[in-house]
């Protein structure tokens, strides 16, 4: 099997623009041009990419990946990213395969040993397995038999699972997946932040629910997305903030208030320094009397300063 098969089978189902596929639980990425860094929030999953470049700033550094790459993630992680490479002819094209609790931790179950997970590294850029590659294609091709995809999918997905499992990129999903493990207490607070935006952070309450000191929170919290507690719920808050303001549909009052912050000066502030504009000018009727250039290539916030400059030529 190979890159290009399934890259034109991904083109198939999503041919100009990302599309989620809810008969298999995947989403299709597709970019038709490089883009500037937008802010991200990574929750757990595999993500394949077969055409195009893209570069990631996280909590570990600096991230690019291609053809023929493999990204996973382990837990809740905020991030940029910028596609560096496509174009109309030859977009980008990447598959989500998001992280599934249930699945993963009954096919650990039924495996009769699992390997120690020798590093666990929540975000990582490896070369994509081969064994990955026909079970992927042949999830892919579901999509076009809806009846069939709902019998069979999950266990095509199973397989995919099983494959990244038992090689070299699955030692952060078994550390997830195994209860009270530091990965496991991550992902739950952070899961827990990401259904409570409107709430003030409370650093014991927080801990609480770890059933960690303080200082442990603090620690593990450093460890696996290299923010504070404190720090990655804001910018959890300001993204979800971002994406509203753009859906446009409450205002400003209404979305500060709706991801916890005190006021609408507060929430207008912190998204200035977050996103480099202020948010009245990410409004949809703000964006339609603007010219098309202004968001083509938006201010670099202070995040967005820290990328390097792309490649000359990309």
């Amino acid at each position: 099997m190979r890159l290009d098969d399934i890259g034109r089978r991904l083109a198939d189902i999503a041919p100009t623009a990302t599309t989620d596929v809810p008969g298999l639980g995947v989403r299709v990425h597709v970019a038709l041009h490089p883009t500037p860094p937008i802010p991200v929030i990574f929750e757990p999953m595999l993500y394949l990419v077969f055409q195009g470049t893209k570069r990631l700033l996280g909590p570990g550094g600096e991230l690019t990946y291609g053809p023929g790459d493999l990204v996973t993630t382990a837990v809740h992680t905020p991030a940029l990213t910028e596609v560096l490479v496509a174009s109309a002819d030859k977009p980008y094209r990447a598959l989500e395969i998001p992280f599934d609790p249930q699945l993963v931790t009954a096919l650990i179950a039924d495996m009769h040993t699992t390997p120690a997970p020798a590093t666990v590294e929540t975000i990582a850029v490896h070369p994509l397995p081969e064994k990955v590659l026909d079970p992927v294609h042949r999830l892919l091709r579901l999509a076009d038999e809806p009846d069939a995809a709902k019998v069979l999918a999950h266990g095509v997905k199973r397989e995919v699972w099983y494959r990244v499992l038992t090689g070299p990129d699955g030692g952060a999903f078994l550390d997830l997946s195994r209860t009270n493990s530091l990965l496991h207490r991550a992902h739950a607070v952070t899961t827990w932040m990401h259904q409570n935006l409107d709430e003030p952070f409370d650093a014991g309450r927080v801990a609480a629910l770890a059933n960690m000191s303080v200082t442990s929170l603090y620690r593990l919290f450093k460890s696996a997305t290299g923010a504070s507690p404190g720090s990655y719920h804001k910018q959890l808050r300001l993204m979800e903030g971002r994406r509203r303001v753009v859906q446009g549909a409450d205002t400003i009052q209404q979305i500060a208030a709706s991801v916890g912050f005190a006021s609408p000066s507060q929430f207008t502030r912190d998204y200035r320094r977050a996103f480099g504009t202020a948010p009245k000018a990410d409004f949809p009727a703000a964006r339609e009397r603007s010219s098309p250039s202004r968001y083509e290539h938006p201010p670099r916030s202070a995040w967005a300063r820290s990328l390097p400059p792309r490649p000359a030529g990309t």
